[in-house]
């Protein structure tokens, strides 16, 4: 189950995935905006992956018996 904050990253990465789009079409893949966009798109990926595992985490840190 995803949190109201994983829904939001995961339209903030699905936004930044359209603009890194843009500007590869525009300036191409080795154009330092579309590097600087692929870094920041990476950023936001790996937050998101660190949400749900500290989620995961936290569910199971403490078994119901």
């Amino acid at each position: 189950m995803a949190t109201l904050l994983q829904q939001q990253a995961t339209l903030e990465i699905e936004a930044k995935r359209n603009e890194l789009y843009d500007f590869y079409k525009q300036y191409g893949f080795i154009h330092s905006k579309t590097i600087q966009c692929s870094k920041e798109l990476d950023h936001l990926i790996n937050q998101l992956f660190k949400s749900y595992t500290t989620f995961k985490e936290e569910r199971f840190e403490y078994p119901i018996i």
